[in-house]
């Protein structure tokens, strides 16, 4: 076993473990990690394939339907390996390309607070990520039938994937010599082409070519909320503070990028154009849909490697740490007493707008998101308590607690209650005349509303007392 081969396992075995104390409160904060496990579920038992959301996210979703009644701790143990392997391969990527600090930009991968966050949950965001990052190891390694493979898994995780095809290519072109570049790229985007329409050949088979899209949503959120889930929910403050900081010096001081030889070439401007590429493709899309933080994931690799390029050791080590403290200490988190996460003694809670946020010195991102899903286990296990001697038969408008509550309630169930996630009017005249009592949780009814753009929920139903 050489050297380089044993740090690697070393270094992915730190980073495991650095995991596994999150890895048991749920299958996530989000409530589309809940709802993969009953799509799973219905897989695994009827053998017909369906999304858990569209555009479909089939590879994960066949491999957690294969394995559907292992529970939660199973579905997020898989996300901690896979995302363990996407940062190792990082850190060989980037010692296969000869660039400097290859374990420190790795290290600061792992540590992004919402990469962290988002490697111990059943989603698929760092699913995504690592197959990405597996397809940039094996174009350095100039393999490039694996290179699209890898490439085509990550976009049967999570079709905005697709977008790394053009960076890929563009490093591509520069790795190769002039009498071989054309052909191996070709090569490269037929293989990954062709993959992708055999990976995502479950979602075409069962919705056809309309599963092109995506599920319908709320309004987007207004700009301060926007903000704060493309930056400090990413990187938290200090982490968006540090970025700003190294940014600006690389500017004000006219960094030079330093020199990258690779195959006797110097590759360091091709990386920083894949680097810029990606971050804008990727920036574009989130402010296009800016519905969640860990829509920026896929950039966080590639903005790391881009100041790579500039700062010397001393910064990107810097930056590490101030991305692990950004984990655990100071951060801006949401304050709902049911869906939200618990604060310190020494929280500062604010009203930004109509949201209530806790800017938390001892409780960073990480720490936040672990907390978050504790609470919002314990509300609905008061629910399903609360709802669990009704016997006249009843329509609960769940909203975004929908999944929990069907997950959670199977070891309790009431065959009187049934779980909606929203109910337009038509179908709420329905339920009404068909003799259905009609509830909803907390606020779930001005979300009722706001989802359908009517003031009408409270017309028919009632807020369930807890």
């Amino acid at each position: 076993m050489s050297t380089q081969f044993r740090n690697l396992i070393l270094f992915g075995l730190f980073i495991f473990l650095t995991r596994v104390p999150f890895l048991f409160d749920g299958f996530g904060s989000e409530e589309d990690a809940w709802a993969l496990h009953l799509v799973a579920e219905r897989i695994g038992t009827t053998g017909i394939y369906e999304v858990s959301r569209l555009p479909g996210h089939p590879v994960q979703e066949l491999i957690y339907a294969s394995s559907w009644k292992m529970g939660p701790q199973f579905y997020n143990l898989l996300t901690a390996i896979i995302s363990t392997m996407g940062i190792v391969a990082f850190a060989a990527m980037l010692i296969q390309l000869k660039i400097k600090n290859a374990f420190w930009c790795a290290t600061a991968l792992a540590f992004t607070p919402i990469v962290f966050i988002n490697s111990s949950n059943a989603m698929d965001y760092t699913w995504a990520m690592s197959f990405i990052l597996l397809s940039g190891y094996f174009i350095s390694k100039k393999q490039i039938l694996v290179a699209a493979g890898m490439l085509a898994f990550a976009v049967g995780c999570r079709i905005t994937s697709g977008a790394m095809l053009l960076p890929y290519s563009i490093l591509l072109w520069n790795i190769f010599d002039e009498n071989t570049r054309l052909k191996n790229c070709l090569y490269f985007i037929t293989a990954t082409l062709i993959g992708c329409l055999l990976v995502m050949s479950p979602v075409i088979y069962q919705y056809g070519l309309g599963f092109f899209t995506y599920y319908e949503h709320f309004p987007i959120p207004n700009f301060l909320k926007n903000a704060y889930k493309g930056s400090i929910a990413v990187w938290g403050i200090a982490g968006c503070l540090a970025i700003a900081y190294y940014i600006t010096t690389i500017i004000i001081k006219r960094k030079s990028v330093q020199p990258v030889i690779y195959a006797g070439k110097n590759i360091s401007i091709p990386l920083i154009t894949v680097c810029v590429m990606t971050i804008l493709l990727y920036t574009i899309a989130f402010i296009n849909v800016p519905l969640k933080a860990a829509f920026i994931i896929p950039i966080c690799p590639f903005l790391i490697l881009g100041l790579a390029l500039f700062l010397e050791e001393k910064s990107i080590r810097n930056l590490s740490f101030i991305f692990i403290f950004s984990c655990f200490f100071l951060g801006v988190n949401l304050a709902d007493d049911y869906r939200g996460s618990s604060q310190s003694a020494l929280a500062l809670i604010l009203n930004i707008g109509e949201t209530k946020v806790a800017i938390d010195p001892l409780q960073g991102l990480v720490l936040a998101d672990q907390s978050k899903r504790k609470q919002q286990i314990a509300f609905a296990e008061k629910v399903i308590h609360r709802t669990s001697t009704i016997q006249q038969k009843t329509i609960l408008i769940a909203g975004w607690w929908n999944a929990t509550l069907q997950v959670l309630s199977k070891n309790n169930p009431n065959d009187s209650i049934i779980f909606k996630h929203y109910i337009d009017e038509p179908e709420l005249i329905w339920l009404k005349e068909s003799g259905y009592n009609l509830f909803y949780i907390e606020d779930q009814g001005a979300y009722n509303d706001l989802r359908f753009n009517k003031k009408m929920t409270d017309h028919y139903a009632q807020k369930l007392k807890l």
